[in-house]
């Protein structure tokens, strides 16, 4: 008997087959591979597409759910095809939705702060002391007064032999978390890259710190030898 599998598959999972028909079709489908392949593979697809259903933006699951609905004969016979494109636009809604907000605006006085480690120079003074003289291989250079998006922080600033800068902030105010900040212990710290520069921000005795540096290392390292972490 001369049947297209395609179009028997997407007739049968959707219902359309009367009671005889979709029994033939059932036992049809143990001894003809090719119907097997074209229900199997449509109904994978349908099950996926149910699975990511809820979570699918609504924008998207409208488009799919206006292709599925497409009743005319060619559309039809594809109509298998056209769901596994759909499961696939789902997949990728759904990748793009879990990827972190990196591309979020980060709060302006970690931007601020990421600039000062950047800049050329900075208005330097002897008052008041650091709170180390040395980190490692960074020696204290000065201090300076700096409003970070309005928020009113003291300015350390370190240099090693080669002159790669280090900056260790402070202000009674507490400095607002950064996109994608992974945290550390003791909470609420944590670390995080803003404009190009490592970050690592700690509370401790009413004070909020943050260590500004070229690379996460030193951030952390930073954070160790002022007891933050």
């Amino acid at each position: 008997m001369r049947h297209d599998p395609e179009r028997d598959a997407a007739a049968y999972l959707a219902g359309e087959l009367g009671a005889l028909r979709r029994l033939w079709f059932e036992r049809h489908m143990l001894d003809c591979r090719h119907c097997w392949a074209e229900a199997t593979t449509a109904r994978q697809g349908r099950m996926l597409a149910e699975s990511l259903r809820v979570v699918a933006p609504p924008s998207t699951r409208e488009r799919i759910r206006g292709v599925a609905e497409l009743d005319t004969e060619p559309q039809r016979r594809r109509w298998p095809y056209l769901l596994l494109a759909g499961a696939v636009a789902v997949l990728i809604a759904v990748a793009l939705a879990m990827v972190p907000r990196l591309t979020e605006t980060q709060p302006a006085p970690l931007v601020a702060a990421a600039e000062l480690q950047s800049a050329d120079a900075l208005p330097l003074g002897q008052e008041p002391g650091p709170p180390l003289a040395r980190i490692g291989a960074y020696v204290w250079r000065g201090t300076a007064q700096e409003e970070l998006g309005e928020i009113p922080a003291t300015v350390y600033s370190y240099a090693d032999p080669d002159g790669r800068r280090v900056l260790v902030i402070a202000s009674a105010r507490p400095f607002p978390r950064a996109v994608a900040a992974q945290d550390l212990e003791p909470a609420p710290s944590w670390l995080a890259e803003v404009d190009g520069a490592s970050m690592l921000c700690a509370d401790k005795n009413g004070t909020s710190w943050l260590a500004v540096a070229t690379d996460e290392a030193t951030a952390l390292s930073v954070g160790r030898a002022l007891e933050l972490t």
